[in-house]
């Protein structure tokens, strides 16, 4: 990270976006920075971009923020349009139900295992030799292990 000083916030922010936008990019091959706009419109929105020009072929990149993420897409306004609004585009939530679990994921012996808090309105299932409060209900009484009885 470079460390130098700003004049106002929005330089700063600036900086931080640039600088962030830089590390999406550094992992493309031979990659050179060539420009950073900070009020970029990508059809949508305006955003900050950076234009690269990386890769085996040295094509020219922009690296742009969405969706709090920084994604590489096309040099081309169009192409880049295109390709942050089907990011962009609200999708269907896949509600599912989860898979059951295998019986053997699980081992636990009720009985030899662990011990229930003995708060009444609790019932939490506490390791043996636990010390402490209960960490559902927060009952101190789980610390007396003469609880047990």
């Amino acid at each position: 990270m470079h460390h130098f000083v700003v004049g106002t916030p929005a330089e700063l922010r600036d900086d931080l976006t640039r600088e962030r936008l830089i590390g999406a990019a550094a992992h493309l091959s031979g990659v050179s920075i060539l420009d950073f706009e900070h009020d970029w419109w990508d059809g949508q929105t305006h955003a900050a971009c950076l234009v690269v020009r990386a890769g085996r072929r040295g094509r020219l990149q922009r690296v742009v923020e969405t969706g709090g993420e920084a994604v590489i897409v096309p040099f081309a306004r169009r192409d880049a349009e295109r390709w942050l609004k089907e990011r962009r585009r609200p999708r269907r939530p896949e509600l599912v139900v989860p898979a059951q679990r295998a019986a053997s994921d699980v081992v636990l012996d009720g009985l030899a295992d662990v011990v229930r808090c003995p708060t009444p309105a609790c019932g939490a299932l506490l390791p043996l030799g636990y010390a402490g409060g209960c960490p559902v209900c927060g009952d101190s009484v789980v610390a007396d292990p003469a609880w047990l009885g």
